[in-house]
């Protein structure tokens, strides 16, 4: 703290030019990495098949979370907003075809409440996604 006397009175001033460089510099570092923390966080493993088959046919993926969380183009949503959601996609898409896209975790209750919400929605294909599990041929 620096005191200077001009016309007979003191005044002190605080230098804050360090401290808002550093709170920009931070705010900065945030603003870039928070997409990669974001994005990160919501993988989904998916459970392994023997006949799982590759067709990449065109839908509405749904991705469904171990900690049963929907996620609608990377926009997690309540289960309740799958219906409205579901609609909008299909109508963007011009297909009603949709594919599941559900954690090997997840509990048998919460992805039957996923699929009766897109029924409602008015889905004509269920595709669930899986991935192939090797098996060693002797």
């Amino acid at each position: 703290m620096r005191r200077y006397k001009i016309d007979e009175k003191e005044f002190s001033e605080i230098n804050i030019t360090p401290f808002t460089d550093v709170v920009l510099v931070l705010l900065i570092i945030f603003m870039i990495t928070s997409p990669f923390l974001i994005t990160g966080s919501y993988k989904v493993k998916l459970p392994q098949s023997t006949n799982s088959e590759t067709d990449m046919s065109k839908g509405v993926e749904v991705y469904l979370t171990e900690n049963n969380e929907v996620l609608i183009n990377s926009k997690v949503i309540q289960l309740q907003d799958v219906q409205w959601n579901v609609k909008n996609e299909f109508e963007s898409l011009g297909t009603k075809d949709v594919i599941i896209k559900a954690d090997k975790n997840v509990k048998h209750g919460s992805f039957i409440q996923l699929l009766d919400e897109l029924k409602k929605a008015g889905a004509v294909k269920l595709l669930i996604s899986t991935t192939r599990f090797e098996t060693k041929s002797q």
